[in-house]
């Protein structure tokens, strides 16, 4: 692990509430300060997440149409957005940690926003290429590369050059090399550290160049946990090592591997997923869905919470139980296909609460990590983190996958539309053990360590040693 990254000090941080490792974060997507700092209170921190993820705290474009990639185009680095002012983010810090619960920040570093002549939600005026008191025009790329209005704009996607160099959807692209830029972004990430963020998320990091990247960090003075957001494909130009040298990243093709596994029925690919992509376990972050992915086409071999929940839910059994990755579960709101909505916002503009004074959702909220099961496999990760490896793997058939986590856990999934029964070994010691997914479902682990279970279509069946 690098030395920024310090993911691994993240993973097994503990609290005066809970002993034990912390394994899983949680992007809690637009929602305000004050109801993270409440869900780090009521559920994160008693359930043993480790850290929250929030949208990004800087003072961000107004368009007066609400859309969610408004956060994402700032225009300033005054702590003021619709989630919530500065006050609010460092009560939500201090109180998130008091429980046990880091916050990482979403940050953008990469450009500014792509209009010409607006006022941010502070308040705050600006032009494409002029931030008052921030940035000017000479403190952003210019690159020239295409012809026409569009010059400026990257149109090939796979060039190297455009892809760092050039707009990305006409945001002002910064010039992250420069000195000055440099300083002004590390500014910014010392304000955040010095409120006590334990991290940060890099949006587009990809459109930086990882020299950029570290030459930022590196005037921040301190060390953090990052992240990056680096989408990568077959084709892509961008090499993945350079940037786990500052960071953790984004395995954005797991979340395809594990949605085209589970929809097929053939769990095959499953095991060969972690050696893949050229990620190692110490540097990935694993997820089904983020905001981005959960907009994708339905077509696309996702199994995002909002669509079918018995393929979320085996997903999210595998993404939890096997040792690969720093996983991060996911929590918005519906959209219904518009996709550029943004969450609901009251007569001022600010987000309202996803939760009632009760602690109840609040449609169109999904509290997706909240649903039945989560926290019981969350529970799973942290314990069996002290056994990192998978033993005893089999597969009966394809649709088919057991395998254990030594004998601090063991995992049986079934994909198929029919049910299916497992005759399979096990370390566990003998004893009847629940299903942490349904208590109702038990069944005898033999003093030889074989168990025989019968579950039913499309679902899953995890057990843990009662001494963890």
């Amino acid at each position: 692990m690098n030395l920024l990254g310090l993911a691994f000090a993240a993973l097994v941080a503990t609290t005066a509430q809970a002993a034990e490792p912390r394994t899983v974060f949680v992007q809690l997507f637009e929602w305000p300060w004050k109801s993270v700092a409440e869900e780090c209170e009521r559920y994160l921190g008693p359930n043993g997440f480790s850290a929250v993820q929030v949208s990004p705290p800087t003072e961000h474009m107004k368009s007066g149409k609400n859309q969610w990639w408004e956060r994402y185009q700032p225009v300033s680095y005054k702590l003021e957005t619709r989630g919530g002012n500065e006050a609010a983010f460092a009560d939500m810090i201090k109180r998130c940690k008091a429980v046990g619960v880091e916050v990482y920040s979403d940050v953008v570093l990469n450009h500014m926003s792509a209009m010409e002549n607006a006022v941010g939600f502070a308040g705050s005026p600006h032009q494409h290429f002029n931030y008052p008191g921030l940035y000017q025009w000479q403190d952003f790329h210019h690159c020239g590369r295409n012809a026409g209005q569009h010059q400026d704009d990257i149109i090939n996607y796979r060039d190297l050059y455009e892809l760092q160099n050039c707009e990305l959807l006409n945001l002002a692209d910064l010039d992250t090399g420069a000195p000055y830029v440099q300083d002004r972004l590390a500014e910014l990430l010392r304000k955040l550290l010095s409120l006590g963020v334990g991290g940060f998320r890099i949006d587009a990091s990809k459109h930086m160049n990882s020299e950029d990247i570290k030459g930022i960090f590196n005037r921040v003075g301190q060390k953090f946990y990052a992240l990056h957001e680096l989408i990568t494909g077959p084709g892509e130009p961008v090499p993945v090592g350079p940037y786990t040298e500052t960071g953790d990243v984004n395995v954005f093709p797991y979340a395809y591997g594990i949605g085209m596994a589970v929809k097929g029925e053939d769990l095959t690919s499953l095991l060969q997923l972690p050696s893949k992509f050229g990620v190692t376990s110490d540097d990935a972050v694993t997820f089904l869905e983020n905001h981005d992915l959960e907009r994708r086409p339905i077509t696309e071999p996702l199994v995002p919470y909002v669509g079918d929940k018995a393929a979320h839910r085996l997903g999210l059994v595998f993404l939890l139980t096997y040792p690969y990755g720093y996983p991060q579960l996911y929590s918005g709101y519906e959209f219904k296909g518009d996709y550029d909505v943004g969450p609901p916002v009251n007569g001022a503009g600010f987000t309202q609460s996803p939760v009632d004074s009760n602690g109840n959702c609040l449609a169109p909220w999904t509290c997706a990590h909240r649903v039945a099961g989560v926290k019981e496999l969350v529970k799973f990760r942290n314990k069996a983190s002290g056994e990192f490896r998978a033993s005893d793997v089999l597969q009966p058939e394809a649709s088919m996958l057991s395998f254990g986590r030594g004998s601090l856990g063991h995992v049986l999934m079934n994909a198929a539309h029919g049910q299916k029964t497992f005759k399979v070994q096990t370390r566990m010691a003998p004893g009847t053990y629940c299903n942490i997914l349904e208590a109702r479902h038990c069944a005898a682990v033999r003093e030889d360590g074989m168990i025989e279970v019968t579950l039913p279509p499309r679902s899953s069946f995890v057990i843990q040693d009662k001494q963890s």
